[in-house]
């Protein structure tokens, strides 16, 4: 084949032209997301290792563990097959290395490419890095005759903001996207905004393709399950691809791969072998291995961690301006938080002036497992990982009050500080708001 297309698993694909090959976002075992998902389907290991070898660079889109897997690169096996390969790795330039210097720390070589500018590597072959929102990115790969998109699971979902892609980077020969909703959608009872999400996919797959006037699709990045006690509830409304790739072909030029499936990407055609793989998969998961929360934190463990986050936050950030921000209480930002603990069975006040403590009261803004609150006192990307893996429940006005204080973290992970310069980042202060609104519209 002088041009093909493998898929590895979820949103691992290799992609092969002009005898270069790119794997993306090599996640291939393993539970990520704080107990939060599982692959539906997970390859041997020696398989997985074959599809590697040969590989010249590997692409990661964004640092969400189901892409930038910690564990893939310290897997001395996986690491032996991409030295011999001499194997680069290509990441989105970023203001706090932590990947770079991550990867670099272990020995692999990286390649930084700054933003929406193509890099050549050899034989020609070009790649350029477009960045979305605050930490995605997409892949655009450019042979001598094929012309390739990795979306993955970047939110290029607006019409108008496909069309300004379009008239930026062109029509594409083969699109990669996602083609299932992959975070929290409401508690149990909000079952149609899950039907809502699941759909708005298909029809955000659909405009993509037109818009960008693609010759082919593949709908990959989604191949897992919510696979925790508290959440597998979300598996009720995610898309299936023997269900809904009947829908797509009406429409669009769609081929669904199944893992380790490799085509020429001039003659993609869909295999009903691949489509009953799925099927089988899919009608597993109701039996697939169920994550549980099995270690409660006591008080005085949270209580040690809180005070680390606590003046972690305030040694970061602008006190000041966190303090002011408190103050106009209608917006909702850093205000005292009612937490139900679900192991513990009592309500706890968290507050960035006020401390943490035990309440008598019972209106919880947000309840959760005594595991999750310590994940996000431990960890910057803690809330965010909480708002993925969908371990909580919370009423619309809880879920808001919640995410506008804990949120904070998530700006710190990616080297964002809450001060008077933050003022001046219009355009990530305008994404934030727009994400909160989209969500708070469709809760009940």
């Amino acid at each position: 084949m002088n041009s093909s297309v493998r898929l590895i698993n979820h949103a691992s694909a290799k992609i092969s032209l002009d005898n270069i090959s790119i794997v993306s976002d090599p996640w291939y075992e393993g539970s990520v997301f704080h107990k939060g998902w599982k692959l539906i389907h997970e390859l041997p290991i020696e398989e997985t290792k074959k599809y590697l070898e040969n590989t010249n660079y590997i692409y990661i889109s964004h640092e969400h563990p189901d892409h930038f897997s910690p564990s893939f690169f310290l897997n001395n096996e996986y690491k032996e097959i991409l030295n011999r390969n001499n194997t680069k790795i290509l990441f989105q330039k970023t203001k706090d290395k932590r990947v770079l210097k991550f990867l670099e720390k272990r020995g692999y070589r990286v390649i930084e490419v700054p933003n929406n500018e193509y890099v050549t590597l050899e034989n020609g072959v070009k790649v350029k890095i477009i960045k979305f929102g605050y930490i995605d990115s997409a892949l655009i790969i450019e042979g001598s005759t094929d012309k390739i998109l990795n979306l993955n699971d970047c939110p290029l979902n607006d019409i108008n903001e496909i069309k300004r892609f379009r008239k930026d980077h062109g029509k594409f020969d083969l699109l990669l996207t996602q083609f299932s909703y992959a975070a929290w959608k409401g508690n149990e009872d909000n079952i149609e905004y899950r039907k809502k999400a699941a759909s708005e996919k298909i029809e955000t797959m659909i405009n993509q393709y037109n818009i960008l006037e693609c010759k082919k699709i593949i709908p990959f990045a989604s191949f897992i399950y919510f696979s925790n006690k508290l959440n597998k509830f979300m598996n009720d409304q995610i898309n299936q691809p023997h269900i809904f790739q009947n829908q797509l072909m009406s429409k669009i030029d769609s081929i669904i791969l199944k893992p380790g499936e490799i085509q020429d990407i001039k003659q993609l055609k869909q295999k009903d072998s691949s489509l009953n793989f799925w099927k089988d998969q899919y009608a597993k998961i109701e039996s697939l291995p169920m994550d549980n929360f099995d270690k409660s934190v006591n008080f005085q463990e949270l209580l040690a961690e809180y005070s680390k986050y606590k003046q972690k936050i305030l040694d970061i950030n602008s006190k000041l301006m966190i303090y002011l921000a408190s103050k106009i209480k209608f917006l909702n930002f850093f205000q005292p938080i009612n937490i139900f603990l679900l192991d513990h069975k009592k309500n706890y006040e968290f507050s960035l002036f006020k401390g943490f403590k035990e309440t008598k009261n019972n209106n919880y803004d947000i309840s959760m497992h005594s595991e999750s609150l310590f994940f996000i006192f431990k960890n910057d990307f803690g809330y965010d990982t909480l708002t993925v893996n969908g371990c909580f429940i919370a009423p619309k006005k809880g879920f808001i009050k919640s995410t506008r204080s804990f949120a904070i973290g998530s700006l710190n992970s990616m080297g964002l500080k809450v001060n008077f310069n933050l003022i001046f980042n219009l355009k990530l202060v305008s994404f934030f708001f727009t994400l909160l609104r989209k969500v708070s519209k469709k809760l009940k």
